[in-house]
């Protein structure tokens, strides 16, 4: 029950120390894992205190307490008390079956609680005898003047139940954490890859009479047209729908940097910023410069790629070789063992 009481109060402080700004848990996975993580440990810990509170054992039986007689003999454990002295687990027979007793004239080496539990056994064991009763098995409340207190064994289900809501929420913040790095990862490649194509495409739409916010509605129109999705393209048609809404053209390509967040990309909208306040009269040079250091930037970047793909080859090649060296000694060592 406690540790349903510890989770609770800690993911209480948790969310009231978030909320009123004295704890940062910003920087702890992602908001998507820290809401599953809330959401797990929260289900997980709200079961396994239903659970406990239903199976959770510790319930005291009262003086008397009958057991029902089945035809087989069952056992059930119980935590028994003398004089409020908690001894320890005994487990009842029910009815208590006599057992052969083999080898009677060794005497089994028993330690003093071993030796108790032993006595209260048989003392239930002649309570009931001496009941007699056909149909319930009884629990006596004292033995030999001392009272007896029998109690449900305490189920730990509860627990390991919220136990492992805890530790699968953990793993969800890692989990998400890891997915989010990777897409931001492969965000970042695909931005890379695809701004040799959208810079050269940009530079000969102006460099062909057109104005920049007409080569950004061209390069928008073009896209559109398509079903593949690109980042930078879709991030292209945003910037010309801000534009479209009401914001300046500048303000427009001061977001499209920020939006795509590559170095590349700022680099681009510094450029057409700076086109729009001055003028520049060398833009087109500019512009050509940038995409032609843009391909050769990709073209390293294919043959890193390109490399890392032939070391991850060497391990199904190596396992090739083996089976081949398989297939072609395996025949030799059979025809000459035979």
């Amino acid at each position: 029950m406690w540790l349903h009481i510890v989770i609770f109060v800690i993911l209480l402080i948790l969310t009231a120390g978030s909320v009123m700004g004295w704890i940062h848990i910003e920087q702890i996975g992602t908001a998507k894992g820290r809401k599953l993580f809330l959401a797990v440990v929260l289900a997980g810990n709200t079961i396994g205190l239903l659970l406990t509170i239903t199976k959770g054992g510790g319930q005291i039986l009262d003086g008397g307490y009958e057991l029902k007689k089945e035809e087989d003999p069952y056992e059930e454990k119980f935590m028994v008390s003398i004089e409020g002295e908690e001894t320890g687990s005994v487990y009842v027979q029910i009815p208590e079956k006599e057992l052969e007793k083999e080898n009677a004239g060794q005497q089994e080496v028993l330690t003093e609680e071993e030796r108790e539990e032993q006595q209260l056994l048989e003392y239930v064991e002649n309570y009931n005898s001496e009941l007699e009763n056909p149909d319930y098995y009884y629990l006596p409340d004292n033995w030999d003047g001392r009272t007896l207190e029998w109690k449900t064994p305490y189920d730990s289900t509860g627990n390991l139940l919220s136990a492992m809501a805890v530790a699968t929420a953990f793993a969800l913040i890692v989990i998400t954490a890891r997915e989010e790095q990777k897409a931001r990862a492969q965000r970042y490649e695909e931005l890379m890859m695809d701004y040799p194509g959208v810079i050269m495409k940009f530079t000969l739409l102006v460099q062909a009479g057109m104005t920049v916010r007409n080569a950004f509605r061209k390069m928008a129109v073009d896209y559109t047209r398509k079903e593949e999705k690109r980042i930078a393209y879709e991030e292209i048609v945003t910037a010309c729908h801000e534009m479209e809404s009401g914001i300046s053209e500048l303000e427009a390509y001061r977001r499209f940097g920020e939006r795509c967040g590559h170095v590349k990309y700022k680099t681009f909208a510094t450029l057409l910023i700076q086109n729009l306040q001055k003028g520049s009269r060398h833009m087109g040079e500019m512009l050509e410069k940038e995409s032609v250091e843009a391909w050769d930037d990709r073209k390293r970047k294919a043959k890193v790629l390109g490399e890392a793909a032939t070391t991850k080859l060497l391990v199904p090649m190596v396992l090739m070789l083996g089976v081949v060296m398989a297939i072609v000694m395996l025949p030799a060592c059979l025809s000459f063992y035979g």
